[in-house]
């Protein structure tokens, strides 16, 4: 006990003969009230360290406070900002770092620089809405269900195992007697929406059209991959079968398809059913094997980059507006986002169609199919796409005898296509009434009024000249009816 308590008194005398712990533990088990000593050195090494200590809260506290200033400036930046109206430069838009911008360097840096993304990020409709732009949930409240505009229609078809499936459609325009509808496919990423400026244009012209959203795609239903649906070739084409019927449309359809997968899969079955298809019409699709996928559909093929890229729900945006001249509206662009922010199945969906798409494969079989002619098809070509080029698809209609209709330019499209298709399908009937004419079953008089804004003369004079028709040319702006009546009398 003796030699103990010179122990623990030395201790407390000269703690600086123990390391600091044992000097404190030796403090806390004795009972009595003996001062702890420092030596100077000590005394430095604690000044030292609460120095450090107060200079990093003080660095954390500053850099706080820089912070929440630049997230009030980026505030109010946002209010300032009109999507519609924006003329500055991308780079004054986004983080010269981490994953956002042209120069990003994370990873996934590429991910927003688009316009139609910065339209979104910078959408001060939705900032300053009612809901504040709280989180997802409340950009949902705001965004649902906008698409189902008049001429939305739902039926149900049958899926995997016999599991129903709804599939949601846009129907504009009347039927006519005896002229069967056009039928719009749409490609990956994209749904019925993107149709609609072209339904409305043909319904105007008197033409039906009817326009689906593939399953895991828009309004219709998003089944479970694997489980409750097979995105595969097969798959797709029992989908369109199951969907003409479900739909009543009994007489063949005009088809027109445009994108990647689903219109490669669409233009097969239209081949494949000339009982059901007239004619086709193919919008800017791959047709060339040998066609590179776009980066942004490859890496939903990838590995463990695919479970990142199936939950962006501003890909589609991204993807649609990289092959165009334009920037995607901000209201168009709610509806491609409207499907990924609802559920996580439309991506997984999109996951499962591109990791069965085998692309050459799947060119070949429909150039084989096109180049067999068993339906007519239209190639509609906008020259200015991004993705594909204007040599492929040259190629293509001249190596299968498909008709090749090269659209320049970045105006005017949709009312083109709409132009050619109808031209499509008059020249067939044209030919048919020209060879029947120069057969001379019937006499024909053409009674040609040389002011028609619409038609030439130079048409009526070469189609007279080639069957045998009378050609008789009517001058001026007067006196026409009179005139048709005595030529029909001389005839």
């Amino acid at each position: 006990a003796g030699a103990s308590q010179l122990v623990l008194t030395d201790a407390f005398s000269a703690p600086s003969r123990l390391p600091m712990a044992l000097q404190r533990n030796a403090g806390r088990a004795a009972s009595c009230g003996l001062m702890m000593k420092w030596t100077d050195e000590e005394r430095a090494a604690r000044a030292q360290a609460q120095a450090q200590r107060n200079a990093k809260l003080i660095a954390e506290r500053e850099e706080r406070q820089r912070k929440l200033a630049e997230r009030d400036s980026f505030l109010d930046e946002q209010r300032k900002t009109i999507p519609q109206n924006m003329q500055k430069e991308g780079s004054q838009y986004v983080m010269p770092e981490g994953n956002y911008g042209a120069e990003a360097g994370g990873l996934f840096g590429w991910a927003n620089n688009n316009p139609s993304s910065k339209s979104a990020v910078y959408d001060t409709e939705f900032i300053n809405s009612a809901t504040g732009g709280a989180g997802v949930g409340d950009m949902m409240l705001e965004l649902r269900g906008q698409g189902r505009t008049d001429e939305s229609k739902e039926v149900q078809i049958e899926g995997k195992d016999g599991k129903p499936i709804t599939i949601f459609y846009r129907e504009m325009g009347q039927p006519v007697e005896g002229q069967g509808p056009v039928v719009c496919v749409h490609g990956v990423l994209d749904h019925s929406w993107s149709y609609r400026e072209m339904m409305q244009m043909m319904a105007n012209d008197g033409i039906q059209s009817f326009a689906l959203d593939m399953p895991g795609c828009g309004y219709s239903a998003w089944p479970q991959p694997g489980y409750e649906y097979d995105w595969s070739e097969e798959g797709v084409k029992q989908t369109l079968d199951r969907f003409l019927d479900a739909a009543g449309i009994k007489t063949p359809v005009t088809l027109m398809v445009q994108g990647y997968v689903y219109g490669q899969y669409a233009l097969i079955w239209g081949q494949e059913n000339p009982d059901k298809v007239q004619r086709i019409i193919v919008l800017n699709t791959p047709l060339q094997t040998g066609t590179a996928l776009p980066f942004p559909l490859q890496q939903y093929q990838l590995p463990i980059v695919s479970s990142f890229v199936a939950q962006d729900a501003m890909r589609a945006e991204r993807f649609l507006e990289g092959g165009c001249a334009y920037a995607i509206e901000s209201d168009t662009c709610d509806r491609y986002r409207e499907p990924f922010l609802e559920s996580m199945m439309p991506g997984l969906a999109v996951v499962d169609l591109m990791q069965k798409f085998n692309m050459d494969k799947t060119l070949q079989k429909a150039k084989s199919l096109v180049a067999s002619g068993a339906v007519p098809t239209l190639v509609a070509w906008a020259t200015s796409d991004k993705y594909l080029t204007t040599e492929d698809a040259e190629a293509f209609c001249a190596e299968t005898g498909a008709t090749y209709a090269p659209i320049a330019g970045q105006a005017g499209y949709l009312s083109t296509v709409v132009d050619l298709m109808q031209k499509f399908n008059m020249d067939k009937t044209l030919q048919k009434a020209k060879s029947l004419v120069a057969s001379g079953a019937v006499p024909t008089l053409v009674a040609w009024a040389t002011s028609d804004k619409y038609l030439t003369t130079e048409d009526a004079e070469a189609f007279c000249a080639e069957t045998g028709a009378t050609y008789a040319p009517i001058a001026g702006q007067a006196g026409y009816l009179s005139t048709v009546v005595d030529l029909m009398q001389k005839f």
